[in-house]
């Protein structure tokens, strides 16, 4: 084996380690989210393994972030319509199972903590950080091995159950629909800019601003 396919092999190895640590993290901050609230448990944790893919994983992360008009704008009218999708598939699916306003209403209640302009600021940081994990780090790996067609779907399937330990039904079938629409986005343009412009925008939309249970 020569020395570039050997640091080749490192760089993939040292991704999966950092994947897989991402992933207990993440659980383990969830389960905690009764006792500390959404924001700290959840947000923090986003927060420090953000930090963590931006220290051990400076050059790709510093690519995938790398701003362009086109990637923004794409990132802004795929927000929209994610949100417009929200808005008017959110009465049907109520009405069909009447447990989903009772259980969003109890995630607004818990995402409703801090003030608007709080909420706001600390949505871009903790994004980024979702962002780096998610789509940057988990699928980059999954990817690298099972190919885009399954580690695409499976980073989604990832990025759903990390979410499980908050006990919503609810957040877990969001998060798996926006982790492969922002997944298939992110692959499309080898890029973390518009899924974290999409991301930011929908959940601004969604959670703060116009939210679903108003």
């Amino acid at each position: 084996m020569n020395g570039d396919a050997l640091e080749i092999l490192t760089i993939k190895s040292r991704s999966t380690t950092l994947a897989f640590a991402s992933i207990v993290g993440w659980l383990a901050a969830a389960s905690m989210a009764g006792p500390l609230g959404i924001w700290l448990s959840v947000g923090g944790a986003a927060l420090v393994l953000g930090i963590a893919v931006l220290l051990f994983q400076r050059p790709a992360s510093k690519a995938l972030l790398r701003p362009r008009a086109w990637l923004v704008l794409l990132g802004a009218a795929a927000g929209g319509v994610m949100a417009v999708a929200t808005y008017l598939l959110y009465p049907p699916f109520s009405r069909i199972l009447p447990f989903i306003v009772t259980d969003t209403a109890r995630l607004y209640a818990a995402f409703r903590a801090p003030s608007f302009v709080v909420a706001s600021v600390a949505l871009v940081p903790i994004i980024l950080g979702e962002e780096l994990v998610g789509r940057g780090v988990v699928q980059t790996s999954l990817v690298e091995r099972l190919g885009a067609w399954r580690g695409i779907p499976l980073a989604a399937v990832v990025y759903a159950l990390v979410h499980a330990p908050l006990g919503s039904p609810v957040l877990v079938a969001v998060a798996f629909f926006c982790g492969l629409a922002w997944g298939i986005m992110r692959a499309m343009t080898a890029s973390l800019v518009p899924t974290l412009v999409a991301h930011l925008l929908w959940d601004v939309l969604v959670l703060l601003w116009l939210p679903l249970d108003t």
